[in-house]
């Protein structure tokens, strides 16, 4: 009976001192003052960080401007050898926060994920942000200035950074071809100029790159055949030229392709045998001429087809067996025939000459 009770003690000793050693866990006093001066930086002001227990707290109350506002910090309490939570996640999307981004973000080495979209965040990206060990970076839809800095290039454990809709100038930064562990890089709706630093070519692990509605120069380059496992490519009004270079072939996992707005030598319609999972494609005002090629009435997953403004010529093929397709042609419409449509597809047709405008 006694070695049943010495069993039992002992059995709520195991049990119980790794909760006891959770729950007593707290964040280190520097990474909790960053964390203040983060916020304090950006105007968060209705918001207090506990790092007692890793919440935030709600000290004053805050319209939610959208389903998706977001305000939140996430802890890891299970880091190897280590009592202590640390900060790793920092999220506050749709709270027209008005600040800066702080430089103190260097001050948390175990944040992997920083989001601040669709506030009014003002200024520059601070250059200390190389430091860090960051995974996942949001800025977008804000009113941040000035050039990317090149320091970003040394966050090398970096998979996502999105800078879209913000008023960033300069050109994109060479570095950024050191972050060979980037999936996904959205720059649109800047103010970016130049070329394309050929580093981005180093960048085999890419999925998504949309660059859409910048002032860029030169044509579009020959390295995003190395993109192999890309499945989202927008190049819509960037000021690049073309023509669309040939190799876009080697691209096969693509499922929707945008490019737009191209100036250049006239071309043939591009080849995407290969890509047979697209889903969208839009090759709008990019100066295609001759015939839309048959195999893209074979494209089973096809929504969405846009050549407008181009000067294809011909008719629909007698293949096009799609379903729910909305097709935004510039063909002829004395030479458009449609043979017949199978399984409920539908069909959007939209007839635009070159003189109409885009």
């Amino acid at each position: 009976m006694a070695a049943s009770k010495v069993s039992f003690i002992l059995f709520l000793t195991f049990t119980f001192v790794p909760f006891l050693q959770y729950a007593e866990s707290t964040v280190p006093q520097q990474e909790v003052e960053a964390v203040v001066s983060i916020l304090a930086a950006m105007n968060a002001t209705s918001w207090r960080f506990n790092g007692d227990n890793c919440n935030l707290d709600t000290v004053s109350e805050v319209p939610k401007l959208s389903q998706d506002a977001n305000a939140s910090i996430g802890c890891n309490c299970n880091t190897e050898n280590d009592t202590d939570c640390h900060v790793v996640t920092i999220t506050h999307r749709f709270y027209s926060l008005d600040g800066v981004l702080s430089p103190l973000l260097a001050n948390l080495p175990f944040l992997r994920s920083f989001d601040v979209a669709y506030n009014y965040l003002q200024g520059t990206i601070p250059p200390e942000w190389g430091l860090t060990q960051l995974q996942e970076i949001s800025l977008l839809g804000n009113r941040l200035t000035g050039e990317i800095p090149p320091e970003l290039g040394n966050i090398t454990s970096l998979k996502r950074l999105n800078l879209e809709a913000n008023r960033f100038s300069g050109t994109i930064p060479p570095d950024l071809g050191r972050l060979t562990n980037l999936q996904s890089l959205i720059l649109s709706s800047n103010q970016l100029t130049g070329r394309l630093p050929i580093t981005l070519g180093q960048l085999v692990n890419l999925t998504n790159f949309r660059i859409n509605e910048n002032n860029f120069s030169g044509s579009i380059p020959d390295f995003i055949q190395n993109w192999r496992l890309l499945y989202r490519l927008e190049i819509v009004a960037s000021a690049l030229t073309g023509p669309i270079p040939s190799n876009i072939s080697l691209l096969e996992s693509l499922t929707d392709l945008r490019i737009s707005d191209i100036t250049g030598p006239s071309q043939q319609f591009p080849p995407l045998t290969n890509a047979v999972g697209l889903i969208r494609l839009i090759l709008r005002n990019c100066n295609i001429s001759g015939e839309l090629p048959d195999y893209i009435w074979q494209v089973r997953e096809l929504e969405l087809l846009d050549t407008s403004f181009n000067n294809l010529v011909g008719r629909i093929s007698s293949n096009f067996l799609r379903t729910n397709i909305s097709l935004i042609e510039d063909l002829p419409r004395d030479q458009l025939r449609i043979w017949q449509l199978f399984n409920d597809a539908s069909l959007f047709l939209a007839n635009h000459s070159k003189n109409e405008g885009p």
